[in-house]
């Protein structure tokens, strides 16, 4: 596509396949993409809309199968719960913050898709170490808080820079690949990296909760005096 990302921008939505403007050419004027908006009925914006948001549902009916799968985990400690809001929340913060920047920079012109490799690991990166930082923030908090306890607070501070890498991860790459491909960042990248976020983030907080629990409970029957 010949188009640029600021054209992709001002377009304001990405049509689907099939969509009466899939495929333009992208040679309207300024005027006439700002215009549009005003121009554009209720129902032309649901049927522009619907198809991108039914995709991303579906990715988030993902998540009650997560859930559902990990109910064992949840079972044996109840209080995992109560982080799962506060793990999801962070990914799709400090993703959705990774999206904005390189949607910013693509417009710009300060990085193109070919500049992948250098985004993924500056994003990534970026990530994991806002998360190490808030995970130690709360392994501090279940050290002196009788509200919480230690081992979820282990497995928190263990999941947080695991959770905020792959979210950063995909902040990057979804931005580049939705102008690679010619579609408009600003309306597909960051719902779904969040509904990517929302179901992967769940399965890498439970399999680490698995892991953390199951070492813990291991380690304490090892050091339980036999009763005579």
């Amino acid at each position: 596509s010949g188009r640029s990302i600021i054209d992709l921008i001002k377009q304001g939505h990405t049509p689907m396949p099939g969509s009466p403007t899939a495929g333009s050419s992208g040679k309207d004027s300024d005027a006439n993409l700002v215009g549009s908006y005003a121009a554009e009925g209720i129902l032309e914006a649901v049927r522009t809309r619907i198809g991108w948001l039914s995709v991303f549902f579906i990715g988030l009916m993902l998540a009650a199968f997560v859930v559902e799968s990990f109910e064992d985990v949840l079972k044996r400690e109840v209080e995992l719960s109560y982080f799962v809001p506060l793990l999801i929340g962070h990914g799709g913060n400090t993703g959705s913050q990774a999206v904005s920047s390189v949607i910013r920079a693509l417009a710009l012109k300060q990085v193109r898709p070919r500049d992948v490799i250098m985004v993924a690991i500056k994003e990534s990166s970026t990530g994991m170490l806002m998360g190490i930082a808030l995970g130690l923030l709360i392994y501090l908090l279940s050290a002196v808080w009788s509200g919480m306890s230690q081992s979820v607070g282990v497995v928190v501070a263990i999941a947080l820079p695991l959770v905020s890498l792959w979210s950063n991860l995909l902040g990057a790459l979804l931005p580049l690949l939705s102008a690679a491909f010619g579609t408009n960042p600003a309306v597909t990248a960051a719902p779904l990296m969040t509904t990517i976020v929302d179901s992967t983030g769940l399965v890498i907080y439970f399999v680490i909760a698995r892991m953390v629990l199951g070492t813990i409970g291991a380690d304490k029957a090892v050091h339980v005096p036999a009763v005579a």
